[in-house]
C-alpha cells in the first residue's frame, strides 16, 4: 500500500494485473466506457444508414411505379 501511495504520487499506478500505467484506474475505466459507447454509436449510425439506404430504394422503386401507370393513363 505504502509503495502504490509512493506511485500514486508520481503519477504511476498499479493495474488489476500488476501493471504499471500512467493513467489513473478510474480515468482508464472511464475511458474504456467511453471507448465502448463510442463502439455502440458507431455500429447504431452504421444501422440507421441502412435503414434510410433501404427506405431510399424504396421510395425511388415507388416513384418509378407511379411514373409507369402515369404513362398507361396517357
Amino acid at each position: 500500500a505504502m509503495a502504490q501511495a509512493a506511485l500514486g504520487s508520481a503519477g504511476l499506478h498499479l493495474d488489476d494485473l500488476t501493471k504499471l500505467r500512467v493513467l489513473e484506474p478510474e480515468v482508464a475505466a472511464q475511458t474504456a466506457q467511453l471507448r465502448e459507447e463510442c463502439r455502440a454509436f458507431v455500429d447504431k449510425t452504421a444501422e440507421f444508414q441502412k435503414i434510410v439506404g433501404s427506405l431510399t430504394e424504396l421510395v425511388d422503386q415507388l416513384a418509378k411505379a407511379a411514373e409507369s401507370e402515369k404513362m398507361k393513363v396517357l
